[in-house]
């Protein structure tokens, strides 16, 4: 289910997805056919409002400004249906982003990070795909830079949204 009008606020866990401008959003877009190229998930804290995400390093960054980060300032909201949804900081705070999109807990890319906190409240949003099921070809030399294994195991943000 997606919240179409957000005006009483998000709930902690609800996903959001955006087009990022990282130089990898239109790789990531390409080869999954959707604009959706970046994705975090609420975290409340103090009244406020946060996305816990991946970019440089795993963090929370005040909603507003994620938002306004994003091609457009266009969101696409995926409400959380679990209730009292439990994010464990601790455990992801800090880690570096991860770069060949592997699928361990030692860094994270945004949408992994997404997938393992559902999990971490036991919910699996999605099936794990190879990194060969995506549309790949016409960038194999840009993943064998970054060290992207075609067998491995990835989830990417449209993935999540459907």
């Amino acid at each position: 289910m997606f919240i179409v009008n957000i005006a009483f606020g998000y709930n902690q866990g609800d996903i959001l997805f955006q087009e990022s401008k990282s130089n990898q959003s239109k790789y990531i877009k390409a080869a999954t056919d959707s604009r959706y190229t970046h994705c975090g998930i609420i975290y409340k804290k103090d009244g406020k409002d946060y996305v816990l995400e991946a970019s440089n390093v795993v963090k929370l960054t005040p909603v507003q400004e994620w938002i306004n980060r994003g091609v457009g300032k266009h969101v696409k909201v995926r409400a959380c249906p679990i209730k009292d949804f439990k994010i464990n900081l601790k455990k992801y705070i800090g880690k570096s982003y991860d770069t060949s999109f592997s699928w361990t807990d030692e860094r994270m890319y945004c949408s992994e990070l997404v997938y393992k906190v559902y999990l971490d409240n036991g919910k699996r949003l999605c099936d794990l795909r190879k990194v060969s099921e995506y549309n790949i070809e016409p960038y194999r030399d840009y993943m064998k830079e970054r060290g992207i294994l075609l067998n491995e195991m990835v989830v990417a943000p449209s993935d999540l949204i459907k």
